[in-house]
């Protein structure tokens, strides 16, 4: 997939439905190289959509009372540059578009020097919050969403690049209850966490990979334990007990060039 940094610096804020605002990095959340970690940026991201959500009054407020929830099932994030300590990023986000129930939205990350450094689309699902499934839309939810949406600011493919070859596993983790979030699962930047924690040379940690692709294919619960895997770049989280795979993913360092 090729990235077009110069459409995504001139692309506009929808004024329909688009919401920014001002995150800065704090100690916590930089790495040994004094950058802010990948998952960091997610979290400021996660953040963002769920204010942007307020805006058409589609966020949890708005959709607990009726028994569902957006939830993630997938996430892609390029990157140009790592913020360190104390750095302020812009983040601006709109809802780019719908396709099969599937609602994608688009990020747009700005230094304090105006310039680009990052750009993300994620896809979310309604989720059913008795079923533990995925839901259908109610007309209300359609209805609400923004017509036109904003632009889409990359493409990512349709199908997530994968492996089909056997990935060994590099660590194993039994989920805590600090792990979960307010829907009872792990929390998507848990997850993230645990991916680019292997995700480098000899099983150790990259938390600054120039892209993610990751995809959410089931929940973790809490006290379930599970196998992270990877390998030349392929990473899963795999359920123990089943061998389901709860997360699928594909981590670029920055000396690579991601594949379509």
């Amino acid at each position: 997939m090729t990235i077009d940094w110069n459409r995504i610096s001139t692309a506009s804020l929808p004024a329909n439905c688009g919401w920014k605002g001002s995150y800065r990095v704090r100690y916590s959340e930089i790495g040994d190289n004094g950058k802010v970690m990948m998952s960091a940026l997610a979290d400021y991201m996660q953040d963002a959509a769920g204010w942007g959500a307020r805006i058409l009054k589609l966020a949890y407020d708005d959709t607990v009372d009726q028994g569902i929830a957006w939830v993630l099932a997938r996430m892609v994030i390029h990157m140009r540059d790592y913020p360190g300590n104390g750095e302020d990023i812009l983040i601006e986000t709109w809802p780019s578009g719908v396709s099969r129930r599937v609602a994608t939205r688009d990020f747009r990350l700005t230094n304090s020097k105006g310039e680009i450094i990052g750009v993300a689309q994620s896809f979310w699902v309604m989720f059913d919050l008795c079923t533990r499934r995925a839901a259908q839309w109610p007309d209300w939810v359609a209805e609400r969403l923004p017509d036109p949406p904003g632009p889409k600011l990359i493409e990512p493919p349709l199908r997530p690049a994968f492996t089909t070859d056997p990935l060994p596993t590099m660590d194993n983790i039994k989920a805590r209850p600090s792990d979960l979030d307010l829907y009872g699962h792990v929390n998507n930047v848990r997850l993230m966490q645990w991916v680019m924690g292997v995700a480098g040379p000899d099983g150790r940690p990259d938390f600054h990979p120039v892209s993610l692709d990751i995809q959410f294919r089931s929940e973790c619960r809490v006290q379930e334990r599970v196998a992270i895997r990877h390998a030349d770049g392929f990473a899963a989280i795999t359920r123990e007990e089943d061998g389901t795979d709860l997360v699928r993913a594909h981590i670029v360092p920055f000396n690579q060039t991601a594949v379509a």
